[in-house]
């Protein structure tokens, strides 16, 4: 059940929870994350990466899910980043990746695992786009990705606030 008031600004939410909310909750994270992880690299000087994790490079392929975790470039090469933890998504969720507009073919990838995107202290960012899906949620995708300004953007989230935004104006 969903109750909003544009006028008011006022907004109830009531939510059942399930594959929708687990999905919405993940992709959350991981855009925050994202875009945290991209500052860090700006205020601490270092590169950041992010290591992304399919199930079949898991201990347990068919037990576990995705994970990311991430990690900072030092002269010792990429080591985990201990102020982000990483996260296990749940199995039922499914990633395509794409890379600088390139799917990546994480099945042909080195025996070597580095991370595929960087964040640069410079503020420069992998270009990416991660399309999140889950099994019990047929058609209904989200999308993080870096927009044209360099920004994280949680692309969903971002066409509903911009609707939002234009709904307001037409009542002022």
């Amino acid at each position: 059940m969903v109750v909003g008031i544009a006028m008011g600004g006022v907004s109830v939410f009531f939510t059942t929870g399930g594959p929708e909310e687990e999905m919405k909750k993940a992709v959350g994270k991981f855009a925050i994350y994202s875009a945290y992880a991209s500052q860090l690299a700006v205020l601490s000087g270092e590169p950041m990466g992010l290591m992304l994790e399919p199930p079949e490079w898991r201990e347990n392929p068919l037990d576990e899910g995705w994970r990311y975790r991430w990690q900072k470039m030092t002269l010792e090469g990429w080591v985990d980043d201990m102020q982000l933890e990483s996260i296990e998504l749940p199995k039922a969720m499914e990633l395509s990746i794409l890379i600088d507009d390139h799917e990546w073919a994480w099945e042909n990838a080195p025996e070597i695992r580095e991370p595929i995107i960087a964040f640069y202290p410079s503020g420069d960012i992998t270009p990416f786009s991660i399309e999140f899906r889950h099994e019990e949620l047929d058609g209904n995708t989200q999308t993080v990705n870096v927009d044209v300004w360099g920004e994280v953007v949680w692309k969903e989230q971002a066409e509903l606030a911009k609707e939002r935004e234009e709904e307001r104006e037409r009542y002022r």
